[in-house]
């Protein structure tokens, strides 16, 4: 077994809000399964996000974490790739897990936009 470390940083756009990161299945198959084209969520008219897939799915496939968390996870070797999803499923960028092998297996997720746009999850680069 191998294993990650993963630490989210603090930003106020999305304080309160978990994400899950999904390492099970690719970003491809998780947009398949659940019916979901693209990243972004839609807006409701009251200007909301329209929630996609649920957090009872979320918890069942990926591994929650909150703003200033750090979480280690156990990887199966069948799993290949990282991406991230908040509770309305908007997704984040997918990474290749063997790029970061070379780094200690360390990744860092941050969130993108919050005043113009919907506030996203971004695993940061090496």
């Amino acid at each position: 077994m191998r294993t990650i470390t993963v630490t989210r940083k603090k930003k106020l756009a999305n304080a309160l809000m978990p994400y899950w990161v999904i390492t099970c299945m690719s970003k491809a198959e998780f947009c398949a399964r659940y019916g979901l084209s693209g990243d972004e969520c839609e807006m409701g008219t009251e200007g909301l996000p329209v929630s996609r897939v649920s957090a009872s799915v979320l918890d069942g496939i990926g591994t929650r974490i909150g703003p200033g968390e750090t979480v280690s996870i156990e990887l199966s070797e069948s799993d290949s790739s990282l991406f991230v999803s908040t509770i309305d499923g908007y997704l984040s960028n997918e990474v290749l897990l063997e790029s970061y092998w070379s780094t200690g297996c360390k990744i860092t997720l941050t969130t993108e936009g919050g005043f113009k746009t919907l506030p996203h999850p971004v695993v940061e680069g090496l």
